[in-house]
């Protein structure tokens, strides 16, 4: 039996299946139909919710998650607000009210996925500095998206006073209290020694912690999947820990809590974690669930080739390091184990004199997939020579790659104009990605050969910073 509560009411569930999206069960189970199914992948936003959970410090946290791709059975000890729940006596919910004022509707399919992804913007404290990124997962194809990003610019801006705080305290006391899900077909281990018991008990259950690509298996493949091990608590991948050269990354936090830690730490790859998916997708997606798959057209997999990182795979007696161009060995094909997992992501520090870059190209800025992404990573001595060279690349093989034979071009000599344009002839002898919906293969290979340039002149412009500040 599982038990959560929906719009301030608690439910228990008895007998759902383990693949049930929570979509299907509100709309369905529980004829609860303000939230939409537009695209049933978590692109589109329609069916958006707000999930109510506990901080760390016992505080109730408010997050927009994607209904369609979200299992009913995660939901256990959480709190589903609906757009339903906004409904007042007397008019409309202040969120609500602000989309009005601002026309920010018109034909309403999308709008209440667009009200709730508000609503949890109007619950974050302090506001975010950029409002907006709150509408980044919901598509909106009548009003273009200007009326509502000046209604969310509004709904940060002022205090507003959500009749719905009357519920917290009986929201918060039931959170606390909530018992432990207990259902044979899906377990949720909060150890690794319990994990591998788990996966011992379950040998043929999917491992899940965000599920916004598995959940495409349910949703768009048609799939059944009737056993789950919800790996979201695992203690042992939850957290990051400083290391002797860097930092170790629990596989199971959620990116939304990753990207915080990539933009202190790595700058340079703040865009790629911002343009993974949505804020919506962020709140639930992993480390681990992206290098459990093994997309070729992952964004993480270059990312941690680049960064020369490496994946940490754990049985629940050993830990073993794997490079990331290693371990994944073909097309979402990796050396895991049945019994093993990705437990962690290893980061070493960035050096000063490195130079460090990754670019994805695709075809909407957020919320889409690559068309190619490319990172860089090059050492640079004092005499401007590349003493070491890191370039990998996805969207371009049946893999996420690492490209040596373009980084012994640049090795041992300075980094010039001149030396870019070698490494840009040899592009097309490297890779010979295939042609599909998102470009050609001709495409993809200028793509590549421009980012290179890119990044040329990107460090050219960095080291002239330099010199000037000396």
């Amino acid at each position: 039996m599982l038990e959560l509560m929906i719009n301030s009411e608690i439910t228990k569930v008895v007998d759902a299946k383990a693949d049930t999206m929570l979509l299907n069960y509100l709309r369905e189970q529980k004829q609860i139909t303000g939230s939409k199914e537009g695209c049933a992948s978590g692109d589109c936003g329609a069916c958006t919710v707000v999930m109510v959970d506990l901080t760390p410090q016992q505080q109730l946290r408010y997050r927009q998650i994607n209904a369609c791709i979200t299992p009913l059975h995660a939901l256990h000890g959480k709190h589903v607000i609906t757009v339903e729940h906004l409904k007042q006596p007397q008019g409309l919910h202040p969120v609500q009210q602000a989309v009005v004022e601002e026309h920010g509707t018109q034909c309403g399919f999308c709008t209440p996925g667009v009200v709730m992804s508000l609503y949890a913007l109007s619950k974050q404290s302090p506001a975010p500095s950029h409002p907006a990124d709150y509408l980044a997962g919901n598509l909106c194809r009548c009003t273009g998206y200007g009326p509502l990003i000046t209604a969310a610019e509004k709904i940060a801006g002022s205090d507003i006073a959500d009749p719905l705080d009357n519920d917290e305290q009986k929201v918060l006391a039931w959170l606390k209290t909530v018992q432990p899900i207990e259902d044979r077909h899906y377990l949720k281990p909060k150890t690794r020694q319990a994990l591998a018991q788990a996966k011992r008990t379950l040998p043929n259950a999917k491992l899940i912690a965000g599920g916004t690509d598995l959940s495409l298996e349910i949703t768009q493949q048609r799939h059944s999947i009737d056993e789950f091990i919800d790996i979201s608590e695992v203690d042992d991948m939850l957290e990051i820990t400083p290391t002797v050269s860097g930092w170790r990354i629990g596989a199971a936090m959620p990116m939304h809590q990753v990207h915080e830690f990539v933009r202190e730490h790595f700058p340079s790859a703040d865009e790629v974690i911002e343009r993974l998916g949505s804020l919506t997708i962020r709140h639930r997606a992993t480390l681990g669930g992206s290098l459990g798959h093994a997309s070729p057209i992952g964004d993480i997999a270059p990312l941690l080739i680049s960064l020369n990182g490496h994946i940490e795979v754990d049985d629940g007696e050993n830990k073993t390091l794997y490079a990331p161009e290693d371990y994944i060995t073909g097309y979402r094909e990796t050396l895991l184990k049945p019994n093993q997992w990705i437990s962690a992501i290893h980061l070493p520090r960035l050096a000063p004199n490195q130079h460090h870059a990754i670019y994805k190209v695709s075809k909407r800025y957020e919320d889409d997939i690559a068309t190619v992404t490319l990172g860089i990573n090059m050492t640079i001595g004092s005499d401007s020579r590349v003493k070491s060279c890191i370039i990998s690349a996805g969207g371009v093989a049946a893999k996420s790659v690492r490209l040596r034979q373009l980084e012994e071009v640049f090795v041992g000599k300075p980094l010039n104009l001149p030396l870019v344009h070698a490494a840009q002839e040899q592009v097309p002898q490297v890779i010979h990605p295939l042609s599909d919906v998102r470009a050609t293969a001709q495409y993809r290979v200028r793509l590549v050969q421009n980012l290179l340039q890119r990044f040329y002149l990107q460090t050219q412009q960095i080291e002239t910073r330099l010199v000037h500040h000396a």
